[in-house]
């Protein structure tokens, strides 16, 4: 019996070292320009570094010793956009958004706005599409946001950034 519990403790340790579990944060602005259409400013604005990006050049994935090829099962967490400027704007200019992360050739729908949520607010965080498994396209070397919006352009030039986290399985 005791050998059988030792061979089970092994067992859970081998398993535990083989997966480590991270989460990534990408950052980005965007200016969506004062008064012009804002369909075609937020579909092609893709929030700079979210545009096209590569995940693994994080601290985390340094930190740990890994590269893209250990990309295991991955999932997008937060999707939150907060203005910058100019003070007082709120995103009340927004009635839908999409978010779509892809290789450049099919892309998955990670989050959205559907037009319910009160956008008369300096922040907001969009809702998670469940189970949107991404990390083929983490471990693609073209991976790549799309934002599809809907809506009236601010009066002003407004700056949005745009935070994205990331729940990603490292396997070793």
């Amino acid at each position: 019996m005791r050998s059988l519990l030792i061979l089970l403790a092994s067992l859970m340790l081998v398993g535990c070292d083989s997966f480590r579990t991270i989460n990534v944060e990408v950052t980005s602005e965007a200016t969506i320009s004062g008064g012009g259409p804002l369909l075609s400013s937020l579909n092609g604005l893709g929030f700079g570094e979210f545009a096209s990006f590569d995940i693994s050049n994080s601290v985390e994935f340094e930190n740990n010793d890994a590269t893209r090829n250990n990309i295991g099962d991955s999932y997008v967490t937060e999707f939150t956009l907060k203005v910058v400027d100019p003070d007082g704007q709120t995103l009340d200019f927004i009635d839908t958004m999409q978010v779509f992360i892809g290789d450049g050739d099919i892309e998955t729908e990670v989050a959205y706005l559907d037009g319910d949520e009160n956008t008369d607010v300096t922040e907001l965080s969009l809702t998670i599409v469940e189970g949107a498994e991404i990390g083929q396209y983490l471990r693609s070397d073209k991976t790549k946001v799309t934002v599809k919006a809907s809506g009236q352009p601010p009066e002003n030039d407004t700056t949005i950034e745009a935070t994205m986290g990331f729940r990603i399985r490292l396997v070793f």
